[in-house]
């Protein structure tokens, strides 16, 4: 038998992890899809557009996803830094690397889970309010395609850091990864919009990392990467979030208690 996979090893494993860690997995989920739909259907009970609730929507996808996504990330190699767990889960009969598909898969199951029903509520809650609202007037605007591409994007890299963090550190892993993480994602911000306005030297810049610049100079400009460089682009940063999974997955070989 393959001493480093077996399918049928895996597949007890997996279902193990599940018995063990089931209950906690759900009602964590729940709370956090409960919370973010809470949130989010304020605009549904109101008849006039109202500024406030327009705003919980980031609001949930910042609280909800990115916050509790991340928070429930970290948990995933948590009994490796107490150490009657960590024995336990050490002992358990299986290779390094099928305990490391079973964190991955699950915590991708549960990462895709949020972003999805996120997206799709955004768009048809904001729809069905529109609906009601009177015309003419104002009406709730979705969040523009250039911050979604980078807020989901940037969510996945979140979780890819949560999860490093959660083998890496011993103690406080959600804490001293999401500081990491934030400090990182300020430097490239912040460098990416000096860049922008250095080179276009216009007002009302509008750019994200990873997305196009939009600015407004006479007129509203847009500055688009050419094809290759975006192939390039998402390329290199799908890789970054598979550098993550490796360095935690050797994290882990070399995890002693």
């Amino acid at each position: 038998m393959n001493q480093s996979f077996s399918l049928s090893r895996f597949w007890l494993l997996l279902k193990l992890d599940f018995a063990t860690n089931g209950k906690t997995y759900l009602s964590t989920a729940g709370l956090i899809v409960g919370l973010m739909v809470l949130l989010m259907s304020g605009v549904l009970f109101s008849g006039t557009y109202r500024n406030l609730l327009e705003m919980l929507h980031p609001l949930a996808l910042f609280m909800c996803v990115l916050l509790g996504g991340s928070l429930f990330t970290s948990t995933f190699f948590a009994q490796y830094g107490v150490p009657d767990r960590g024995i336990h889960a050490l002992m358990v009969p299986a290779s390094r690397l099928e305990k490391f598909l079973v964190a991955l898969l699950v915590n991708m199951v549960f990462t895709v889970l949020f972003i999805t029903l996120f997206w799709q509520l955004h768009h048809l809650f904001l729809g069905i309010a529109n609906a009601k609202l009177p015309t003419p007037g104002p009406k709730y605007n979705p969040i523009p395609p250039e911050p979604r591409i980078f807020l989901t994007y940037s969510f996945f890299l979140l979780q890819g850091a949560a999860f490093l963090g959660s083998i890496y550190f011993s103690k406080m892993a959600f804490v001293k990864a999401a500081g990491a993480f934030l400090g990182v994602a300020l430097v490239v911000f912040f460098f990416n919009l000096w860049m922008s306005n250095a080179f276009a030297e216009a007002s009302n810049m509008f750019a994200f990392p990873f997305t196009g610049w939009r600015f407004f100079r006479d007129r509203p400009y847009v500055v688009d990467f050419p094809e290759t460089v975006v192939y390039i682009k998402w390329s290199f940063l799908v890789l970054l979030v598979v550098a993550l999974w490796g360095i935690a997955f050797v994290r882990l070989r070399e995890k002693q208690i």
